[in-house]
């Protein structure tokens, strides 16, 4: 597992304070990656349970993971399932969890069960849906998530390099990301990358780099705007 020691003490200090949310979305990487948001998950569910934050070594009483089934989808049974266990009382643990492994294989019925939970959910329970990227969920149920980005091609103690340099936004023209859609690319990676590495305390700008990202690159619109825009949000964060 890579290094996500800021992202720990993060969460360490919000179960500390009883500010854990409820519902939670980790997305980002790669589907080869998928593997590594599972074990944070898992291990955070540990640390409730146990106070180790590291992957259990055997199963764990208040956790459940929803996989997908034989037909490769998790369906309105799994979400049963998931109810009948977060409505139960925790014994060994401050929170039941459960790790939604797939959470863009739910089908539309299962959806629906797990967004009316979502929205009135239990007192000690916590649902953590793992995806690659937020837009393979649906709005009403990713509004209501907290979402944290998970840069898994690199780790914490590691920088994004080309070039020999690290991309920053101030070392770079906005003509220059709008002429060049590698260069483009790059930046957002880096950027995502430096934002991720205190997700919670950068959840504004981290959320508008997805936003005009989503827009640059799923819409018809001006680049430049769009890049201008996001540079007032986060140029003092780097």
């Amino acid at each position: 597992m890579l290094n996500y020691n800021n992202l720990q003490q993060d969460f360490i200090r919000l179960i500390e304070k009883e500010r854990l949310s409820h519902a939670y979305l980790f997305f980002g990487g790669n589907e080869a990656d998928r593997e590594a948001k599972i074990i944070f998950a898992e291990s955070l569910a540990n640390f409730l349970e146990n106070k180790k934050f590291e992957k259990p070594t055997r199963p764990l009483i208040e956790l459940l993971c929803l996989k997908r089934d034989e037909k490769g989808v998790i369906g309105i049974d799994e979400a049963r399932q998931l109810k009948h266990f977060l409505y139960q009382k925790p014994i060994n643990s401050e929170r039941r969890t459960v790790v939604i492994r797939h959470s863009e294989d739910l089908t539309p019925e299962a959806r629906n069960a797990v967004l009316k939970i979502v929205e009135e959910p239990p007192e000690n329970s916590l649902i953590i849906f793992i995806a690659r990227n937020e837009d393979n969920l649906p709005r009403t149920l990713v509004s209501r998530l907290q979402k944290i980005h998970f840069s898994l091609s690199l780790s914490n103690n590691q920088s994004y390099e080309t070039k020999s340099r690290k991309i920053k936004f101030h070392e770079l023209a906005v003509e220059e990301l709008v002429t060049d859609e590698n260069q483009l690319d790059r930046f957002f990676e880096s950027l995502l990358f430096e934002l991720s590495r205190e997700p919670i305390k950068n959840f504004i700008k981290l959320k508008e780099a997805l936003r005009r990202l989503t827009f640059i690159k799923q819409f018809n619109t001006n680049k430049k705007l769009q890049l201008r825009v996001l540079n007032q949000v986060i140029k003092k964060s780097l």
